[in-house]
């Protein structure tokens, strides 16, 4: 089955005989200060993975999910790497080329991670492109601007993107939409990674690694609500031409593959 953001198998997954399966994941907070109409992020990631039908396929499938916050800006990690399925890094309105000592310790944890552990990374926008950085990439502010609200993205036409999503692959002719919300891109990939969606503003939108990495440019957790209020906010700071600001605004309640993201299939 696809490797959705919750669908993170591993050894250290708990189950018995008589009781469901819990996978244990560690959401790496990098701007907990930032608070949208919704929440913080980590809510938001709480709110996708246990929407409605995430709770029926749980209940289908005897598996369970537990998630840990940690805000790595302040140090927090987690003790024992090894307790986790996964770690998920957070969006944040800090730059991953930046050299503050948090962004550096992170991306030495993401290194740590790749290199010695089973454990999975999935990256989300800045966690998308710090683990980039992290492995060797490199991540820059975008000559294109601002990419933001439901954009539509091509699966790669190595077939990744199809094997990582089939359903909706199948379902749309190899496109997906997401909602977005960034003004700086990876540029250069780290090696062994395959790209497997693209938009033309950002060529790089999800790095996918088996068993190892899947990470998104865009936001699967945001909805219409979160997304509306971010645009506006960028409007407001003047990121966006009127004739931009009306698109993205046009835009922003498009239905959206964010929830099947998070789904545990």
């Amino acid at each position: 089955m696809p490797p959705s953001l919750s669908s993170l198998p591993s050894p250290t997954a708990q189950s018995d005989a008589s009781g469901p399966r819990t996978l244990r994941l560690a959401i790496l907070e990098t701007d907990p200060e930032n608070i949208t109409v919704c929440g913080s992020f980590a809510q938001l990631f709480d709110n996708l993975f246990t929407n409605t039908v995430t709770q029926t396929e749980e209940a289908v499938e005897n598996v369970g999910l537990e998630l840990v916050n940690y805000n790595v800006v302040k140090g927090d990690y987690p003790a024992k790497i090894e307790e986790f399925d996964g770690m998920l890094i957070t969006g944040s309105r800090a730059n991953a080329y930046d050299d503050d000592k948090w962004i550096l310790d992170l991306a030495a944890f993401i290194r740590k991670i790749f290199n010695s552990s089973t454990v999975r990374l999935i990256g989300i926008c800045f966690g998308h492109q710090i683990i980039a950085r992290a492995l060797g990439g490199t991540v820059a502010p975008n000559p294109a601007g601002w990419e933001v609200s439901v954009t539509t993205l091509t699966l790669d036409d190595a077939g990744i993107g199809a094997l990582i999503f089939p359903d909706i692959a199948q379902s749309t002719g190899g496109l997906l939409r997401i909602q977005e919300m960034h003004s700086d891109h990876v540029t250069v990939l780290p090696k062994g990674v395959h790209v497997f969606a693209s938009s033309p503003k950002s060529p790089v939108q999800g790095m996918y690694v088996p068993r190892k990495i899947l990470t998104f440019q865009g936001h699967p957790e945001f909805n219409a609500e979160v997304a509306e209020a971010l645009v506006d906010r960028v409007i407001r700071n003047g990121g966006l031409t009127d004739e931009q600001a009306q698109d993205a605004l046009g835009r922003v309640g498009m239905e959206n593959h964010g929830g099947r993201l998070g789904r545990r299939s």
